[in-house]
């Protein structure tokens, strides 16, 4: 063991609480200064943030330039046959196929709330329509952080008997999406562990999984 070992270990020991208690109290750091590098359909900004301990360190925040919570991703489930509908949606960053559920962005222009974007997204996306919705996360919260470096939070919601929109909306012009109906619950975790489903439908997945477990549905 090198002579640095003691000191690393002492350090993380000794940083580890202070991190805990901020966590535990949600507290954001000061941010110094911001500045978009970059827009398009994402933007880019370049951030000075000022450490606990007095260190400015320099960061890229990728993300939408929308009010968060920024989107939703819905799990829409059929309480008859315990299934559920997934998407399969063209990735451009990977460049290739995933499966995903409903989800898309807030757009000032056409939701008033994130539960218009889900109740449109579903539309859109899954061509389904109507049902019980439940909001996965207590009323207020500023929803789930994308990616660690992105700036994009989303609230996660579960829809129950949702039914086919005879009158979908419209999707976007660059989509390519294929709907995958009545996946089953042992299929999706399959697929979870295969590595094919999009990080915020594997987190919505498992709060609405746990949800239906505690209420009795699965």
């Amino acid at each position: 063991m090198s002579s640095s070992a003691p000191a690393d270990a002492t350090a993380a020991a000794d940083t580890t609480p202070q991190l805990y208690k901020r966590i535990n109290r949600n507290e954001k750091f000061k941010v110094v200064s911001e500045q978009e590098a970059y827009r398009r359909y994402i933007s880019v900004w370049h951030r000075k943030v000022e450490y606990p301990d007095g260190r400015v360190v320099d960061w890229d925040v990728a993300g939408h330039d929308t009010p968060n919570p920024s989107f939703s991703v819905t799990f829409p489930f059929d309480t008859k046959s315990k299934t559920t509908s997934l998407i399969i949606e063209y990735a451009q960053g990977t460049n290739d196929l995933k499966y995903t559920f409903a989800a898309g962005g807030f757009d000032t222009k056409k939701h008033k709330t994130i539960m218009d974007t889900a109740r449109q997204e579903l539309s859109e996306e899954s061509r389904l329509t109507g049902g019980t919705w439940i909001s996965l996360l207590p009323e207020g919260h500023e929803g789930i952080g994308e990616l660690k470096w992105c700036r994009n939070r989303f609230i996660p919601f579960l829809v129950l008997d949702p039914v086919p929109d005879t009158h979908p909306r419209s999707r976007d012009a660059e989509e390519l999406i294929e709907i995958r109906r009545n996946v089953s619950i042992d299929d999706l975790k399959k697929l979870i562990m295969q590595g094919e489903l999009m990080l915020p439908s594997v987190q919505t997945a498992w709060m609405a999984l746990e949800y239906l477990q505690k209420e009795g549905l699965l």
